[in-house]
């Protein structure tokens, strides 16, 4: 399910309360369960990190099948196969937490959405958002944008409610791809680290807009 070349993304288990610190990764090779991984990358300071064996992570990669997977997993070690790499233990895919599906209602809207890149060197902006669903969202970019496809965004987005008022959320987004053949240039974002509370909000959110719709059509 996992392939070589695949960037995966970790986040050190804390204790409660305690800042999450996530990084991202390359697996560089596999083999008998074991996965040999490029040095993790602080998200927020683009360093590479070392870790001792036996810290443990939380990790989730994205599958072909458009899905998000998460597993538990702890440093084995340090090995060098010509690069310096880390071992860590594949736990099976039996052990894989399916965190989020693509089959959600997607709608066209614009949404206002502050960007955070957490890329460091790469300046925050304001956009609003193409489509939006429980799984993620498409953003109008500038011609002049900074960003790359894998790269991980901060978002913090805008729902305005028919009953209830503006909810304002907050979740860590990955870029799939950017389409910059016609106007206007656009991302496709995958969430990968989204409360599932605000998951829920933005699936209301987005039958809300579709009931809408088809409201105005039979109207017509």
């Amino acid at each position: 399910m996992i392939k070589i070349g695949q960037t995966i993304h970790l986040e050190l288990k804390v204790p409660d309360g305690d800042q999450k610190q996530r990084y991202k990764s390359k697996l560089l090779d596999y083999e008998r369960s074991f996965m040999y991984i490029d040095f993790p990358v602080d998200e927020q300071t683009s360093k590479p990190s070392f870790f001792m064996e036996g810290t443990e992570f939380r990790v989730w990669f994205a599958g072909k099948d458009n899905a998000v997977y998460s597993f538990e997993t702890q440093i084995l070690g340090k090995v060098d196969r010509g690069i310096p790499m880390l071992v860590m233990k594949d736990p099976g895919k039996d052990s894989y937490l399916r965190i989020q599906r693509r089959e959600y209602v997607r709608v066209e809207t614009a949404l206002d959405v502050a960007v955070h890149p957490v890329k460091e060197g790469t300046k925050p902006f304001t956009t609003v958002t193409i489509d939006v669903s429980g799984g993620g969202a498409a953003l109008v970019l500038q011609s002049n944008h900074q960003l790359k496809d894998s790269e991980v965004l901060n978002l913090w987005i805008a729902i305005p409610f028919r009953i209830g008022g503006i909810e304002y959320i907050n979740t860590k987004a990955e870029i799939i791809r950017i389409i910059d053949g016609k106007s206007p240039i656009k991302c496709s974002c995958q969430f990968i680290d989204i409360d599932e509370g605000d998951r829920q909000k933005i699936i209301r959110y987005a039958f809300e807009k579709q009931l809408e719709r088809n409201r105005r059509e039979r109207i017509k």
